[in-house]
């Protein structure tokens, strides 16, 4: 049976959000190209120069057994906010926020102005920020996911020049969940709702301002 890619496109845009979707009941999934079957990650663009992005081909079969392929899309978008202060002055109040969340610094990259951990295992709460108002890992009974599962992250964030004077900064978050309660061995995507990124712009513009 021949493989026809791209017979059909589907862009799943969100804020870091990469899910597989309910598909029509005349269609089956039956494989996964360029990755293992179930949604994985495949490859990786750059949106800007700081986010991510990432598709991936599944190939679908209907009823009569004709294939046809699915792309899939993903992207980890990029919360900015300005700054009123020289990069430099904002750089330092950056450093000082992962501390204040207790986010343990991995990468750190001083020319370039970067600082994160791609992989930041945590539970319930970053720093004063509860991880069911950061992370959205979907839930069952009204109990978000976010709350109770063991979350592995990427955090990153760095400071650039702001063409309006002053600085910018930008900050990605992505990751995954698993329930820490069972045997299960699945991951679910999570996605970011914006809190832990407000949260370290907030602690760079206090830190500037009190200086």
């Amino acid at each position: 049976m021949s493989i026809v890619k791209g017979a059909l496109a589907s862009r799943l845009v969100g804020r870091a959000r990469f899910q597989c979707r309910r598909l029509p009941s005349a269609l089956a999934v039956t494989s996964v190209l360029l990755g293992a079957a179930g949604c994985a990650s495949t490859g990786a663009s750059k949106s800007g120069d700081f986010g991510t992005g990432s598709v991936q081909t599944a190939v679908l079969q209907n009823a009569q057994g004709a294939a046809r392929g699915i792309n899939l899309v993903s992207t980890t978008e990029v919360n900015s906010s300005l700054v009123a202060a020289s990069v430099e002055a904002a750089w330092a109040a950056l450093q000082s926020a992962y501390t204040t969340l207790g986010i343990p610094v991995t990468e750190l990259n001083a020319p370039q102005r970067t600082i994160g951990n791609p992989a930041y295992r945590v539970r319930r709460r970053i720093g004063d920020v509860p991880t069911m108002r950061a992370l959205d890992c979907g839930g069952d009974s009204g109990m978000p996911n976010a709350e109770t599962y063991q979350l592995l992250l990427s955090v990153k964030s760095r400071i650039i020049p702001s063409d309006a004077g002053g600085s910018v900064v930008q900050t990605t978050i992505e990751g995954t969940g698993r329930n820490a309660t069972t045997a299960a061995s699945s991951d679910v995507r999570c996605s970011s709702m914006g809190a832990l990124e407000k949260r370290i712009a907030d602690l760079v513009k206090a830190r500037v301002a009190a200086k």
